[in-house]
């Protein structure tokens, strides 16, 4: 693997190791008042395990019309790495994609194989489930369209009290995933 591959792989993968489920040893959890806050500002990406990263590119691109921004086989993933990132042994790094929507918001797809690797999508209630949450301007034409499209949707649309709808539908592979649209008065 050349060096800018694993430069690449060193700058995503402590992104997507919030992904993983937490360490089965208790941690002290750190000094929270004894240093100044951690400056982050936006979320810059969501990753996302998937067994087939073809059809999860193509579900993407065709559902949201996300676009391939970068595609990375890294190659063999060294042990230490393993252990660090809490991976099964047996586990090899395939393939990372990175996918963009149009409002800037980006996807990364990653593609593990091994023979320790489970590959059942958890319970939306399982520690360590995940969704992620779109923001959509047309949350009626978006159920429409999903539904014109055979895609699971989950519940209908709801509305809070504030003005915010929202519902979940789930890609092929079983990924929750949330529309949101905000009311007119709020920003977004």
């Amino acid at each position: 693997m050349n060096t800018l591959h694993w430069a690449l792989l060193a700058a995503t993968l402590p992104l997507a190791a919030g992904t993983l489920a937490a360490p089965s040893t208790p941690q002290s959890p750190p000094a929270m008042n004894s240093a100044a806050p951690l400056q982050a500002s936006a979320i810059d990406h969501v990753g996302i395990n998937v067994p087939d990263i073809d059809e999860a590119t193509r579900f993407f691109s065709a559902l949201m019309g996300a676009r391939v921004i970068s595609d990375i086989s890294p190659g063999k993933i060294p042990d230490q790495w393993k252990g660090q990132f809490r991976w099964h042994r047996s586990s090899e790094l395939q393939r990372f994609v990175m996918l963009q929507m149009d409002g800037g918001a980006k996807l990364e797809l990653f593609q593990y194989q091994g023979s320790e690797i489970n590959q059942v999508q958890p319970h939306g209630d399982d520690a360590g489930a995940s969704h992620v949450a779109l923001r959509t301007a047309d949350i009626d034409g978006s159920l429409a369209t999903l539904k014109r499209l055979n895609v699971t949707i989950l519940n209908e649309p709801i509305t809070n009290p504030d003005g915010v709808r929202w519902f979940y539908f789930q890609a092929p592979w079983g990924t929750q995933i949330e529309l949101v649209s905000l009311p007119h008065n709020v920003g977004g």
